[in-house]
């Protein structure tokens, strides 16, 4: 079958919705619960229906309505959409589970399923197809497989390295359950890549919309950057393989490694598949246009823009993988992601975040003088700067499509909605993002997900950064491959000064980027705006918060609560802001129907309205605990001979308790030191209360004694 068929036959099989046609042939299939591993892994169709099945599984795409994969950011200092996380910014609120939390093994059964099925069925010649194919859906196998390792990695650090189908025998999934230390989980994972990109080819499914070998070495880069990094900045919080409070030396007696050798290794990986990949493409080009000039040249007029909302993503040498949609012939694939953007979308980009793009020139906002105009308007704040920032967040005269045939095709923004009757279309900060909007306005109808634009799933220019930011770590400079890299993507920004002068100009003590003040460790200005063009270049995509917990950047907030702010409102825009009809501006936080931040902020806090049972109100909270998922008791439970947790393979991560229902232990502290402060000062007011009823009574025999003296005088 070609492979357009072998797409359908996976949705109607697995629910995935990644299909293009229909196939005559599935009618002749069972279902593959029906089927047994004689009966299946016998083609490459059978091959290709298994792996695809997984995708809509593991890879964050558009779906609904909704913004989509524009939230990815959301929960950073990058953005707010709808709420914030309650379990990551309010203390005591996340908690250790009793079952689940992520300590789960189905995916990898499955994943486990196909090779123990597969291989030996291809080494033996038994199954039917082209030999390339055939290895290619086996390289597709290897990546997913590591893949989910990868959020395993991120969630729990250490975690058991298990490849095969166990048997129901406890002491086998017993002895299978140690946890592993993360340096060799996230060795795993590259060796799973590298067996990955050995096997798959460079595109088998012609237009990009299946994994490919180039997905395989960027990840790879990705997974390598992440761990060398995580180990380099986590070093000596328990959370690192080999630290003195490190919980896996109980089960690991004899562990040993030189850490530094561990964090040079993956450097070097990184850089090797990094370079593979960004030697291979071409980066999009950017016109330089932050709006369409008019109706008819709503196509074309900026390639890096219209990027992210192509219908065919294919053409682009910079997309590695995208998502197709369609909407005909029988199928319905749809989203409703550039409508729900076109409305406001309960989101907004923050004050952090936009504060942090340079000029034009390559100076910092604050060194700019007269360049930088100031933020009385969204508009002075993108004049003149990088063009990441004006191309994707909207300003008051920067254009939308219009829905509706009574309404110019194309009007002006004018303001953002931060006072909505309906949550969807609110702006929560006033800083709307713009990327995945599209102009052509048959993708936009308001409230349904009806659009068919392509969603972006890996980017070359990735792999860019990636080496940029490895290649700094291991020899302290910039040059070859590393600066040339960094001009690319400064160079298709708009920026005309070279990398050093930012450098040169950058105030550390001005940057309010969490990445530039970890708390924990120094940031120089080259390493801090290597991390900034990361934030300027991924806008809306879903890496800050990965980026914010490898670079452990959050401990600056263990300290200093991080407060959400948006755009200037208090200062001008309030002015000839236009309201809904019948409402008015409260910004008295004691009132509990107040709809915006108070005026004495300047700047919107979405999250400031209502001081009463607000656990956010002066900002967000952060634990050492936040960095990696509690452990589920029951899992260590099981994975111990006396069902008890101080004997069992899996230990708890730092920082969390061996408790069901138990919040972070730092908090805990902080709590005992609360009820001590109070049992201090209850016993301060005992006392004192003792030494003032002491004082009276002696006052009182005073008074006696000399009332007598008094009375014998007269006598």
């Amino acid at each position: 079958m070609k492979l357009k068929h072998i797409i359908l036959q996976t949705i109607l099989m697995a629910g995935a919705t990644w299909s293009l046609t229909s196939c005559n042939d599935f009618l002749d299939m069972a279902p593959l619960d029906q089927v047994t591993p004689q009966e299946y892994f016998n083609t490459t169709d059978h091959l290709a229906a298994y792996s695809i099945s997984q995708y809509n599984n593991i890879f964050s795409t558009h779906g609904g309505y909704g913004v989509g994969t524009v939230n990815n950011d959301q929960n950073t200092d990058n953005m707010v959409a709808g709420g914030y996380s309650s379990t990551y910014f309010e203390k005591g609120q996340w908690r250790v589970p009793n079952t689940g939390g992520g300590w789960d093994f189905t995916q990898i059964r499955y994943c486990n399923y196909f090779f123990e099925n597969v291989l030996p069925k291809f080494e033996a010649g038994k199954i039917e197809g082209n030999c390339e194919q055939i290895l290619h859906y086996v390289g597709e196998m290897y990546f997913i497989r590591a893949w989910i390792y990868y959020s395993k990695l991120k969630s729990f650090g250490d975690f058991p390295i298990i490849t095969e189908v166990l048997p129901d025998n406890q002491s086998v999934l017993t002895e299978k359950s140690v946890r592993q230390p993360r340096n060799l989980v996230a060795r795993f994972i590259i060796n799973q890549l590298d067996s990955a990109a050995k096997y798959m080819v460079d595109d088998i499914s012609g237009n990009k919309t299946r994994l490919t070998k180039n997905c395989a070495l960027l990840i790879k880069s990705r997974v390598a950057l992440y761990e060398a990094t995580f180990e380099k900045y986590h070093k000596g919080t328990g959370r690192v393989p080999g630290d003195a409070t490190w919980p896996g030396k109980r089960i690991h007696t004899d562990f040993s490694t030189n850490m530094d050798n561990e964090i040079n290794f993956f450097l070097d990986e990184a850089m090797k598949a990094a370079e593979q990949v960004a030697d291979d493409i071409t980066l999009t080009n950017n016109t330089g246009l932050t709006n369409p000039k008019n109706i008819s040249g709503i196509v074309g007029w900026n390639p890096y823009f219209e990027m992210f909302a192509e219908e065919d993503m294919s053409s682009y040498s910079e997309v590695l993988f995208w998502k197709q949609y369609m909407n005909g012939g029988g199928v319905s694939i749809t989203h409703g992601t550039p409508a729900y953007i076109f409305t406001g979308g309960n989101n907004g980009m923050l004050k952090s975040f936009v504060d942090c793009f340079v000029m034009k020139d390559g100076l910092p906002y604050y060194a700019a003088g007269d360049e930088y105009k100031g933020d009385k308007t969204i508009m002075d704040v993108k004049e003149n700067r990088d063009l990441r920032l004006q191309m994707f967040v909207l300003g008051e005269k920067d254009l939308l499509p219009s829905s509706s045939t009574e309404e110019p095709a194309l009007k002006e923004f004018k303001q953002p909605n931060i006072i909505s009757l309906e949550a969807q279309t609110s702006d929560n900060t006033g800083y709307r993002i713009r990327k995945c909007l599209t102009y052509n306005n048959k993708q936009i109808i308001s409230g349904q997900s009806q659009s068919t634009t392509g969603c972006i799933i890996f980017r070359g220019v990735e792999a860019y950064l990636n080496y940029l930011e490895a290649y700094y770590l291991r020899n302290n400079k910039v040059d070859g491959k590393a600066k040339s890299y960094w001009d690319a993507v400064r160079n298709r920004a708009g920026i005309t000064g070279n990398f050093q002068t930012t450098i040169d100009n950058t105030d550390m003590n001005k940057e309010t980027d969490l990445a530039a003040h970890p708390g924990s460790y120094e940031v120089d200005a080259t390493l801090y705006n290597i991390r900034r063009e990361r934030r300027c270049e991924f806008i809306g995509e879903g890496m800050r918060w990965d980026d914010l917990v490898r670079w452990r950047a959050w401990d600056g907030v263990l300290t200093n609560k991080f407060i959400p702010e948006g755009y200037n409102f208090w200062e001008e825009a309030y002015k000839t802001y236009e309201l809904p009809e019948d409402v008015t501006l409260k910004d008295d936080p004691d009132d509990a129907t107040s709809n915006i931040s108070s005026r004495a902020f300047k700047y919107i806090r979405p999250f400031s309205k209502v001081r009463i049972n607000n656990q956010v109100y002066d900002g967000y909270s952060w634990a050492k605990a936040n960095y990696l998922s509690p452990v589920a008791i029951n899992e260590m439970r099981l994975a111990s001979p006396d069902n008890s947790t101080d004997n069992s393979v899996i230990y708890q991560n730092p920082y969390w308790p061996e408790k069901v229902g138990g919040t972070a232990l730092e908090y805990k502290c902080r709590l005992h030191d609360r009820k001590n402060e109070r049992r201090r000062k209850r016993v301060d007011s005992l006392v004192y209360a003792f030494i003032i009823l002491w004082i009276e009574v002696v006052n009182y025999f005073t008074s006696q004694v000399s009332l007598v003296i008094s009375n014998s005088w007269k006598l």
